[in-house]
């Protein structure tokens, strides 16, 4: 076992997902959380249908260069 190393922290953000039906899976996801670049108002939902569509609505919250 390797021993452990700290693990670098960017920002600290909550994604709250919503399910309203489940096959296929669909719902909205919002963050309620994050760093500095969030703003009031900010906060709005984003719909998704599907894996694939749950994959690409974290990854807009997530991977763009807001965050």
């Amino acid at each position: 076992m390797s021993p452990e190393r700290p693990v670098p922290t960017v920002g600290v953000v909550e994604i709250r997902i919503v399910l309203d039906r489940v096959e296929p899976p669909g719902g909205r996801l919002r963050v309620v959380s994050g760093g500095p670049a969030q703003r009031p108002g900010d906060e709005e939902d984003i719909e998704f249908t599907g894996w694939l569509g749950l994959l690409r609505a974290l990854y807009d919250v997530t991977g763009s260069a807001r965050w």
